[in-house]
């Protein structure tokens, strides 16, 4: 009896076994075995850092000296943009409606100097043919009057250039050539003169490496350089120092890893991209950098 029961309690853990063997064995099948991109470091003694891609130009937050309602745009995010391009224009309905007061203001101002220049010709016609005939008080408010004239149709004609010249700003043009990096203008919305809503930049990228301040001692700026796509380190770039920040900053890029300072300062050092890629970069791409060292410090 007691062999029975034994016998029985053996084929129950078999038979668990044996489930659990094909449980795990599916598994296994069905995971993604699919390798981690390995990467060939590129020096033997280095500076490992973080990189950010950037326009030459920097990001330009276009502005205006006007703020009102878009009434037209005509770019959007990644349009390619040239120097002097119309980009969005501001509502100036409230600024033309004056034009009409100010043509008519002149052709008044106009009409008065007419007058008062057709006075004064008199009274100079009747002081040549005789001095009694016109005092010298009267001639002398002849010339006021015309001289005030004149003083009020230059004014008026200036008020009007001054207009015209003012709405000129509610047209926004392209200060460079370049890529519209972001836009946020909207037709109807509100443009304020302090706004971000539009971000253009220079189609030359450049990169901007973050140096651990332990590191910039082993900086060297002759040295070759490269960056790498992070996620795949097959897409590399050569890099040439163009200058640094000489000025340590806290780091504020961070890259998510375990074993990273929060703390951490860094010396920014800037790097031109030598040639263009054939993938596509992406300002505000984070990079992973290399920079080669003479020996191991």
């Amino acid at each position: 009896m007691r062999t029975f029961f034994t016998l029985i309690l053996l084929s129950v853990v078999g038979i668990g076994i044996a489930f659990g063997v094909s449980f795990y064995a599916d598994m296994e099948q069905s995971g993604d075995n699919t390798p981690l991109p390995s990467m060939q470091l590129p020096y033997n003694n280095f500076i490992a850092a973080t990189g950010v891609v950037e326009a030459t130009s920097k990001n330009i937050y276009v502005g205006s000296l006007m703020r009102g309602i878009v009434k037209k745009v005509y770019v959007q995010s990644g349009d390619s943009i040239q120097k002097g391009e119309l980009l969005f224009e501001i509502d100036d309905a409230q600024k033309r409606v004056r034009i009409p007061v100010l043509q008519a203001q002149i052709v008044n101002a106009q009409s008065k100097l007419k007058s008062a220049k057709h006075q004064l010709e008199l009274l100079k016609d009747m002081k040549k043919l005789s001095s009694s005939m016109v005092t010298n008080e009267k001639y002398t408010k002849g010339v006021d009057n015309y001289n005030e004239a004149k003083t009020f149709y230059e004014l008026s004609k200036a008020k009007l250039k001054a207009l015209q010249n003012e709405l000129k700003f509610y047209k926004v043009y392209a200060p460079i050539d370049g890529k519209i990096l972001q836009s946020n203008i909207t037709l109807g919305s509100s443009f304020n003169t302090n706004t971000k809503a539009l971000i253009i930049g220079s189609d030359k990228l450049n990169v901007k490496v973050n140096i651990n301040e332990f590191d910039s001692s082993k900086l060297v700026t002759t040295a070759k350089a490269m960056a790498s796509v992070r996620g795949n380190a097959k897409e590399q770039i050569a890099l040439k120092y163009k200058y640094t920040i000489p000025f340590i900053v806290p780091k504020k890029n961070l890259t998510g890893l375990s074993t990273e300072q929060t703390d951490t300062r860094v010396l920014q050092v800037v790097y031109e991209i030598q040639n263009r890629a054939d993938f596509p970069l992406y300002v505000g791409e984070m990079l992973d950098v290399f920079i080669e060292t003479s020996k191991a410090k």
